[in-house]
């Protein structure tokens, strides 16, 4: 994550004390575990590239699970190669293709998402007895996209299962990021949002793929900037 964001309110006198605050909040969601919830109605490209970005560096375990039937294959997603120790993949697209075409469309999704949740719980459980413990955002869990497991409109489902993930994941101090690939200002974002410690919203422009952050707990929204 980038400490090169700035906050929409800052001033020439409060700028020092944002920025301050800013990387304060940053560390301690490395330090106790964060949930982020990443908006945008962008190019399959453009969320894989983000992906990479917060999947992180150097020796980490990294957990990818791949649910919408056109986002890219796994190598697109993590900076390491598929091959490297510690890293795990769930490919659930194939799984949603075929669920899309049987009768019982909504039944096929609920039993996805139960099978899903169960798969990413021993996964991490696995990994977490392994290595004796995480180290803070040593773990790091991607789900893209969110929103093919609502199954169009089960929201409490959808709610439940991100609730008890989210927990997990601060259980062991991890850091996740759960791609919503919807506008920012769709309804599906401001349901979902109070779940995570922060959104973050991304948009690409011609050249120039960007990205903000909306951090409830600071009350702030950041200008628009260049993804590194």
């Amino acid at each position: 994550m980038t400490s090169r964001l700035e906050f929409r309110s800052q001033t020439d006198e409060g700028s020092a004390t944002q920025d301050v605050r800013f990387t304060e909040w940053l560390a301690g969601l490395k330090t106790s575990g964060s949930n982020l919830l990443v908006t945008g109605d962008v190019p399959k490209e453009t969320s894989a590239a983000f992906s990479r970005t917060l999947f992180g560096q150097g020796r980490r375990t990294r957990v990818l699970a791949l649910t919408n039937p056109t986002t890219l294959d796994a190598v697109s997603h993590l900076p390491v190669g598929l091959d490297t120790p510690k890293t795990r993949v769930f490919d659930r697209r194939t799984e949603y293709r075929a669920s899309m075409s049987d009768s019982a469309n909504e039944a096929a999704l609920e039993l996805d998402r139960e099978t899903f949740r169960s798969e990413l719980i021993s996964a991490i459980s696995y990994y977490d007895d392994r290595n004796d413990g995480f180290a803070p955002a040593e773990l790091r869990l991607g789900i893209d996209s969110v929103e093919v497991l609502s199954g169009g409109d089960d929201l409490v489902s959808l709610t439940q299962f991100l609730r008890g993930l989210t927990a997990i994941v601060r259980g062991v101090r991890g850091m996740a990021h759960y791609h919503v690939r919807v506008p920012d200002d769709d309804p599906l974002v401001e349901e979902l949002s109070p779940l995570f410690d922060a959104r973050i919203e991304l948009r690409k422009r011609p050249g120039l793929a960007e990205q903000r952050w909306h951090v409830p707990d600071l009350g702030e929204t950041t200008h628009w900037v260049e993804l590194s």
